[in-house]
């Protein structure tokens, strides 16, 4: 763990390749920095970097595509389908529209979620290349999840992984155009507004530009998004070069009865960005993997989690119910 950062680092090769005790106190280790802080940096996580780096080659490849061939794969309007290009004007976080591109793929064997893909000829190698990554990245969602059951001392007919099997997670490529830098400092334009995650677990990688922020607990005086936004105080999370930001969705703070923390974040200005003159703000990539549990899954306090002294404060609900009405929102 990073002393020097609020944001705790955590070596999960001992996870990974460790004695039984190791990956006690490696479960022990995310657990406590879920409860405090809901993020944190994984190094050594097993995705090697060179995919990492190639990750984002062919993000920039594709962003960098005329706006007509990229709307081949365009999202269908009628939001049947969360897979495809969507443009900048097109998401919404609280009404506030969203000054960024994004690609969204999930798993390639999904039946009722199909993935668009663009024409083999216009990139070679692309689809492949996605369909890989996505791979390696669902794989380390469910070493996590193993993690958390372990912290959790879950028996395994509770273990968090049997309900993600069906693997119904979803990626983005995301960019975020180059901007004048007054107009993110004055609120004329916004990255992404405060939020926070609805799914399981994010991860993310992202490149060195810098931008995203996450709320200090306790900074407003409500736990709304709006809240911190309006008096919330921000901390910086910095690219950490080989690690990805993982952090915690609301339906895993309800099925931990909020023992970890959904932490608000957002996406804004680099550091040391200063308003006035004609700096420009610029691009920044990024990648998240969204995982959410399948959707016949019923989210409720996890045993350990709830007792007569700390009772549950949620009812159950269907995770795949919560997770249509959340996207439908989202799309403009």
């Amino acid at each position: 763990m990073d002393a020097d950062s609020a944001i705790p680092l955590i070596d999960f090769d001992q996870f990974l390749n460790g004695s039984t005790d190791q990956r006690e106190q490696v479960a022990s280790a995310i657990d406590a920095a879920f409860r405090s802080v809901g993020f944190l940096y994984v190094s050594n996580h097993g995705i090697d970097q060179d995919k990492v780096d190639e990750c984002f080659q062919w993000s920039k490849r594709f962003f960098a595509l005329s706006e007509s061939k990229k709307n081949i794969i365009r999202r269908p309007p009628d939001k049947s389908i969360y897979r495809g290009y969507v443009g900048v004007g097109r998401e919404k976080v609280r009404e506030r529209i969203c000054i960024k591109e994004s690609f969204d793929t999930g798993n390639p064997d999904e039946d009722e979620q199909p993935n668009l893909w663009p024409p083999e000829e216009l990139l070679p190698g692309f689809r492949e290349f996605m369909e890989m990554f996505y791979q390696e990245c669902s794989k380390l969602v469910r070493q996590l999840l193993d993690a958390l059951s372990i912290a959790l001392n879950l028996a395994p007919a509770d273990s968090l992984a049997q309900f993600h099997e069906a693997s119904l997670f979803a990626m983005s490529l995301l960019y975020y155009p180059a901007l004048p830098t007054k107009d993110l400092l004055s609120g004329a334009h916004t990255r992404i507004p405060a939020h926070s995650d609805f799914g399981t677990l994010t991860l993310l990688f992202q490149d060195d530009v810098g931008g995203l922020e996450i709320a200090e607990p306790g900074s407003a005086n409500t736990e709304t998004s709006a809240g911190f936004e309006k008096e919330g105080r921000f901390r910086r999370v910095e690219p950490k070069p080989g690690t990805v930001v993982v952090n915690v969705g609301y339906l895993l703070m309800r099925w931990s009865n909020g023992r970890w923390k959904n932490t608000v974040h957002r996406v804004v200005e680099p550091p040391n960005s200063a308003i006035g003159g004609d700096e420009m703000t610029p691009a920044r990539y990024s990648v998240p993997f969204f995982a959410s549990p399948d959707p016949t899954t019923v989210v409720e306090a996890l045993p350990g989690c709830w007792s007569e002294e700390v009772p549950r404060r949620w009812k159950a609900i269907s995770a795949g119910d919560y997770l249509r009405r959340k996207r439908q929102a989202v799309y403009v």
